[in-house]
């Protein structure tokens, strides 16, 4: 059993929103939205790579500093999985 940060009442493990407090489960908080996995490889992933890809075949010194930015995402989105799921209100 868990139990909310927020409200103190015990949790059952699946548990993603707490019934008392409605605070949820999940990786981080975008405009008062709460990121799932999904959300944090596409646009955390998939998104950084394919502008590192598509900026790589350009060959140009532009091209290089944008792929060196684009790690700067993918590093945030590592070190979330990292630390896993959160409670966030």
């Amino acid at each position: 059993m868990n139990s909310c940060p927020f409200c103190k009442i015990d949790l059952e493990e699946k548990m993603t929103i707490c019934p008392s407090c409605n605070a949820k489960k999940g990786y981080i908080k975008v405009n008062d939205y709460i990121a799932g996995k999904n959300y944090l490889v596409f646009f955390g992933l998939i998104v950084p790579l394919m502008i590192i890809l598509f900026s790589i075949a350009a060959q140009n010194l532009f091209g290089v500093g944008v792929s060196i930015v684009m790690t700067i995402p993918i590093l945030f989105v590592l070190g979330h999985f990292m630390l896993g799921a959160r409670w966030i209100k």
